[in-house]
């Protein structure tokens, strides 16, 4: 789950007409085959990062596929025409630089670290493994094995992770965002080498990516790197995306309650159904539920914390997060780690009375103004790492969102939200009939 704080630097990408604040030099440019690149120039240090951004995730996926989009990036470290298995990383780490992936709903992402003078290295390694990826039997009844073992320890061995699969399945129905990214055991067992095939053919191709390159380079000659080691890869038809349906129509709230042996803790968790960044919800909402995610549920002095962590006693630990990313609705979510032995009923109702207050209450001012002021420092210091800015710029442009719209009026529109907007969001998402619940009592 994402931290607040990603989304208030999202949303800054919306904001604004010019790049003042960014205040870096930059380039974009698209090739006859459809790549999209985009290129700033970061000068605090002498190193680079490169991502390669790809519209394809387990949202993409077919009932009984999944885990189809995570299968195939484990395989993309295990050769090309022109490299051996995991010879792809061993050159990375040769130069002293780092290389991983990651898989979502919405896209699948590599990226490459490396001292900036070694940036062109970076780039042709990822056009290699674009246009002449090799995909072997033995390499992925091997691969297979480890992501099922992965899948064994991160998720069937750990009662919080499948406790909080089963409720975003809850949660979101039938929409492909319940669906495990790693994929259940059966279906990966399941996946054939043909499927791999299928899927790098119909999705990894230079009209369905984005290279972001940011860090101590010139933009001009990263532009000319990737023509020269991307020009000549060939565009595929454009690959289906599905269509993402409307949160269920409830209603009373679904609940689901888990007890399990191994569970070390308790833990209450709810989600409400509210829009992305990139579906059609006004600008207004989407900063309003922001500054509410922080009052509501953000550090030590938020409501949530003081109600159940101070006065009251019974609970560890509080929260509420609104990231904002996804390219469909997500969940706008609360959650409390009770104290062993406490009443998660009373629990629970201390945090929906703490929500129906917000629904018809104003925020005082220093609040407002609280959260505001968090808002704005979080979203200046996420600037510091090369690596942060890259993932904005491309998980805005997956998205087909204008990045170069990225930081400029935010400390100026986030001011502008006031105590009614935040309650008219409030009343407006936070509505018990839609609201899901889990709980995980060991």
């Amino acid at each position: 789950m994402m931290r607040w704080i990603g989304f208030c630097v999202g949303l800054t990408l919306l904001l604004g007409t010019t790049s003042t604040a960014l205040a870096l030099e930059s380039r974009e440019f698209r090739l006859d085959n459809g790549l999209k690149g985009v290129v700033v120039r970061e000068s605090k240090a002498p190193v680079v990062i490169v991502q390669t951004w790809y519209r394809v995730g387990s949202a993409d996926e077919k009932p009984g596929k999944g885990g189809l989009s995570h299968m195939l990036e484990h395989m993309m470290f295990q050769g090309t025409e022109n490299l051996e298995p995991e010879e792809f990383s061993r050159l990375v780490a040769q130069e002293g630089g780092e290389d991983n992936a990651s898989t979502t709903n919405d896209y699948t992402m590599y990226y490459i670290k490396l001292s900036a003078d070694r940036a062109e290295l970076a780039l042709k390694l990822e056009a290699e493994r674009m246009g002449s990826l090799l995909l072997a039997q033995e390499e992925f009844d091997a691969e297979n094995l480890v992501v099922r073992e992965e899948r064994r320890v991160r998720i069937d061995a750990d009662p919080n992770q499948r406790m909080l699969e089963r409720y975003r399945t809850l949660a979101y129905g039938e929409h492909p965002y319940g669906r495990p990214v790693i994929g259940r055991m059966d279906e990966i067992a399941a996946l054939t080498l043909d499927d791999l095939k299928a899927w790098y053919q119909s999705y990894y191709a230079p009209n369905n990516a984005t290279i972001v390159v940011v860090g101590d380079v010139d933009p001009k000659q990263i532009e000319e790197w990737i023509r020269t080691h991307f020009d000549s890869l060939a565009a595929q038809p454009a690959p289906p995306r599905p269509r993402l349906p409307d949160p269920p129509r409830r209603t009373k709230p679904e609940r689901l309650e888990v007890s399990d042996k191994l569970a070390k803790l308790p833990i209450w968790i709810a989600g409400y159904p509210v829009p992305g960044m990139a579906m059609p919800a006004s600008i207004e909402d989407a900063l309003a539920l922001d500054v509410l995610a922080v009052i509501l549920g953000h550090g030590s002095t938020s409501r949530l914390h003081q109600r159940l962590v101070r006065d009251l006693g019974v609970a560890v630990s509080t929260s509420a997060s609104y990231s904002g990313f996804s390219a469909s609705w997500e969940l706008f979510s609360i959650s409390a780690m009770p104290k062993p032995g406490a009443d998660l009923r009373a629990i629970e109702t201390v945090i929906f009375q703490e929500v129906e207050r917000l629904t018809k209450e104003p925020v005082t001012a220093r609040e407002l103004e609280k959260a505001r002021n968090g808002l704005i420092a979080e979203q200046v210091y996420s600037q510091d790492s090369i690596e942060r800015i890259a993932w904005i710029i491309g998980r805005m442009t997956t998205n087909g969102l204008d990045w170069r719209l990225m930081l400029d009026d935010y400390p100026k529109r986030v001011r502008t939200v006031t105590s009614a907007a935040v309650q008219r969001v409030a009343a407006r998402y936070l509505q018990s009939e839609g609201v899901t619940i889990g709980i995980l009592k060991p």
